[in-house]
């Protein structure tokens, strides 16, 4: 929203009674405070700002709950919570928490309560144009269902509901378009569509080359949506040649249609110029979180994993700042540039009339069904603001006809003044929101059945594997057991041997037992023809005799001696080292017999 210098708006002024109490210039209600400024803030044309946020929130908080703010079922964290979260350069929720730590603790029973089913937390965001210039500031509510889901193991979700929906699509190739008949020759093309609440922005280009004279107006375009026709675009040109008789032309810029906020559809009919030219349909897809949603879940999500391990009820279960869906809600969109706070103030106050049961429902809605829900449409924003203003008028009367400036004990001491305050912040929307709770049952119902469905079909599925698993095993067990009997059987039964085996072990002990008989004979042949060459020379020389005998007894004495040292050795060897020193008997013996020969 781009807007120039801020004018600050006028008081509201008080009428002067004679006799009565000066003027008040502020009203109080537990700790938050409105000035007459403030109060000029509710004006048309005007935007609310956080002064007047957190003080309605907090009369909505005591008056709209059936038992007062005891058994508010919505928690409401301030206008200002998001930012300090943010501060001195927070990296995530769990990092920012030290500069929020003690704002949980300003409630009765921790921001756990059981009877809490969602919080709010205001965003201030700041706006950015195409040259990255400041352009304002946007309201938007982030509201988180079901806090303590995380650590129960229930469905949460932060709902981000935004009534300056934000998105953008670029066509390429471009979607094209030519004027019956013109062969071509006068075309359109759109490049891009983008969408900013209720604004609808479309980028053209229309050319002609003057066969058929000038171009037609690109303020004549007409665009449709949901059967509801927008006209008397707001007209941007880059390129402004109308052209003309044989004169080319072109336009180049953009249109901006203002389209009614209740406007859900993201199909939309361009009709350009004035007539002749072909419609082109041209669709969005459906809205998606900004990088800003993104970054508000994320931090509020490490928020709520920091609060709980510090004061939360059961802190020795995990909390999961990531089991928190974040979703776009499809609401109304604003009509004009001022009243995205006043959105934020009625979402937050419808909110505080529901159970805890049905806030924790709407964590499990899908968008689908989301988007039936009655939210507040731009006629229920601009009858609240009045209601408010009329409200805001009529306590600073009370309280200058007083000289009170506390709310609370001026509403304590006129039941006619409550009554007239509550009825400004409230509407009679049972009926509406009744509807739509049978609706979510019904859906949530249907969603049960389809995930016991699913679930039936799971787990046949997985009966059926671990059948196929436990036969698989069965069969694995019965092959083992059947090879362990085999190999028994196997062990049991006599080795068979081949013939050829059996004859080839026969042929080689026959030849270990032939070695030693060869080797016998020729010891007896040698011996033998020894012995014959002895009697030859025996023959030959009779003479010889004594010399002979002498011969073989001096042979005889040696080969026992050198068997006496063999069987001496062999002794040695077989002693310990010990009894190795000591002559043994049987040396001492052999030696007493040398001595006698």
């Amino acid at each position: 929203r781009q807007r120039g210098p801020r004018r600050q708006p006028p008081p509201i002024r008080q009428p002067q009674v004679a006799g009565a109490m000066p003027p008040v210039a502020e009203l109080t209600f537990r700790r938050t405070m409105i000035n007459l400024t403030d109060a000029g803030r509710l004006g048309e044309g005007e935007d609310l700002n956080d002064a007047l946020l957190d003080f309605f929130v907090k009369l909505g908080q005591a008056l709209i709950p059936k038992t007062g703010d005891t058994e508010a079922p919505v928690s409401y964290l301030g206008a200002h919570f998001f930012k300090q979260l943010r501060s001195a350069y927070a990296t995530s929720g769990e990092d920012g928490w030290k500069n929020v730590m003690n704002w949980a603790k300003r409630k009765t029973g921790g921001l756990f309560k059981p009877q809490y089913g969602a919080f709010s937390v205001p965003i201030n965001e700041d706006l950015k144009d195409d040259k990255g210039q400041d352009a304002g500031n946007h309201w938007w509510l982030a509201l988180v269902i079901n806090p303590q889901g995380g650590a129960l193991l229930e469905p949460t979700a932060v709902m981000c509901l935004d009534s300056m929906q934000r998105r953008s699509k670029v066509f390429s190739p471009s979607k094209t378009t030519t004027v019956t008949g013109s062969l071509n020759k006068y075309t359109l093309e759109v490049t891009e569509m983008e969408q900013a609440g209720y604004l609808v922005i479309i980028t053209f280009s229309a050319t002609g080359d003057g066969s058929q004279g000038a171009l037609q107006r690109p303020e004549a375009s007409k665009l449709t949506i949901d059967g509801y026709v927008c006209k008397n675009p707001v007209l941007g040109l880059r390129i402004n040649m109308p052209g003309g008789v044989d004169v080319p032309g072109r336009f180049e810029g953009t249109l901006t249609f203002a389209m009614d906020g209740k406007c859900r559809s993201s199909s939309f009919v361009l009709e350009y110029g004035e007539e002749r030219y072909g419609k082109i349909v041209l669709e969005f897809d459906p809205f998606n979180l900004t990088k800003l949603q993104k970054d508000v879940s994320r931090f509020l999500g490490g928020y709520l994993a920091k609060e709980w391990s510090t004061n939360g009820p059961h802190k020795e279960k995990r909390f999961e700042k990531q089991s928190a869906r974040a979703l776009v809600a499809d609401v109304h969109q604003q009509e004009n540039l001022n009243d995205c706070g006043v959105f934020v103030l009625e979402n937050t106050l419808r909110s505080l009339g529901m159970k805890r049961d049905f806030l924790k429902g709407m964590a499990e809605a899908s968008p689908k069904v989301l988007q039936t829900y009655p939210w507040p449409s731009q006629s229920d924003i601009t009858t609240r603001k009045a209601k408010l203003k009329a409200i805001v008028a009529q306590l600073f009367a009370a309280a200058a006809e007083k000289g009170i400036s506390d709310v609370e004990k001026l509403i304590s001491d006129d039941a006619k003044l409550k009554a007239d305050v509550k009825r400004s912040l409230t509407d009679d929307m049972d009926v509406e929101i009744d509807q739509w709770s049978g609706q979510l049952q019904k859906e949530l119902a249907k969603r049960q059945e389809d995930k016991d469905l699913v679930d039936r079909e799971q787990r046949k599925k997985d009966e059926a594997v671990q059948a196929r698993r436990d036969e698989e095993r069965l069969k694995r067990e019965r092959e083992a057991q059947e090879k362990k009997v085999r190999e028994r059987e196997k062990n049991k039964m006599p080795t068979r041997r081949s013939p050829s085996s059996s004859t080839s072990r026969e042929r080689s002990r026959k030849k270990v037992k032939e070695v030693p008989k060869k080797k016998d004979k020729e010891k007896e042949k040698q011996k033998e023809r020894e012995r014959n060459r002895g009697k030859a020379k025996a023959r030959r020389s009779p003479s010889s005799e004594d010399e002979s005998s002498d011969a073989s007894s001096s042979e005889d004495r040696r080969k026992k001696k050198k068997a006496h040292q063999k069987s001496k050795s062999k002794v040695k060897r077989k002693q310990p080292p010990s009894s190795s020193r000591s002559p043994s008997p049987s040396s001492s013996s052999s030696g007493n017999r040398k001595r006698r020969r």
